[in-house]
């Protein structure tokens, strides 16, 4: 099979909404009392399938800008599922920044669940350990490769500088390269079903039926976007809208990228770097992978 691989520009420009889960290395605590629920968004300096790693500092500048202590309007999120609409909104972030637990480097959340019907539900879902996964939306900003002995001297020093922080070196090691990622675009926190670096369901080997689902979900949201489009909308529904669409872009792309398969994992091909001096990353990502 010819697989389609990024070069470091594309990964940047193509990635339109990216998700990534957070590994449950650390207990979720629910005070229930003061319907605080405290959770972590994403654990740094561990590689993940598409070879990513997220390090201390690449949440910094959203956080700066959109976080619970900024005075902006579209403040960063706590949603579930990835969906940017109040129906899917879980709670208010009182708490978000970056710092070490457990000798762990972190994104630490705590959200303040609301006194409503659904809020209540939401609650008891995490105090009963239904809502057990979280993921970060997000936007790459600044990344830099880093590769074993590379004749690029720039990803040749962050190979050096941060593969002995890799938690998971046995990923750097099976690739020979992996992706540090500076910083990020942080949007939104979700509580998820499952652990997943895609907007999109495991669609391999699916029925007619359950993708026709998926493609009247995404018919409804962009009707939806059709109803909030107004011309006196507020600048945080403007930049809902202009999430949303981000959204929609990514998953279109992911379900072009998918292929009809008798199994549920892809094989890797052997990366070409014939024209390039820096490998390139896979762009058809396997759907659907739990931490």
């Amino acid at each position: 099979m010819s697989l389609k691989y990024k070069t470091l520009q594309e990964k940047l420009s193509e990635n339109f909404y990216g998700v990534k889960i957070a590994v449950n290395e650390i207990e979720i605590k629910t005070d229930v009392e003061k319907r605080i629920v405290k959770f972590i968004g994403n654990t740094y300096f561990l590689i993940d399938e598409d070879q990513d790693m997220l390090i201390t500092g690449c949440c910094a500048k959203s956080i700066a800008d959109r976080g619970v202590n900024s005075n902006a309007t579209a403040k960063i999120k706590h949603q579930s599922d990835h969906v940017l609409n109040t129906k899917n909104v879980v709670g208010r972030l009182t708490v978000l920044d970056e710092r070490v637990i457990d000798s762990l480097n972190v994104l630490y959340c705590e959200s303040y669940i609301p006194e409503t019907s659904k809020g209540n539900d939401d609650l008891m879902n995490y105090r009963e350990g239904i809502y057990d996964n979280h993921s970060i939306g997000f936007r790459y900003k600044n990344l830099v490769l880093a590769e074993k002995d590379s004749v690029n001297e720039l990803s040749r020093q962050a190979w050096n500088e941060y593969y002995p922080l890799a938690l998971n070196p046995i990923k750097a090691d099976e690739a020979g390269y992996f992706w540090v990622v500076k910083e990020i675009e942080l949007f939104e926190i979700s509580v998820v079903s499952y652990g997943a670096n895609s907007l999109t369901p495991n669609l391999t080997g699916k029925s007619k039926e359950s993708n026709n689902k998926l493609k009247q979900e995404l018919f409804e949201r962009i009707d939806e976007l059709s109803r909030q489009l107004k011309p006196n909308a507020e600048k945080e529904e403007r930049k809902t809208i202009d999430l949303e669409v981000l959204q929609l872009k990514q998953i279109i792309t992911e379900l072009e990228l998918v292929e009809p398969s008798k199994t549920d994992t892809l094989e890797p091909s052997t990366i070409d770097t014939k024209h390039d001096d820096v490998p390139k990353v896979n762009l058809l990502k396997t759907i659907s992978k739990n931490y």
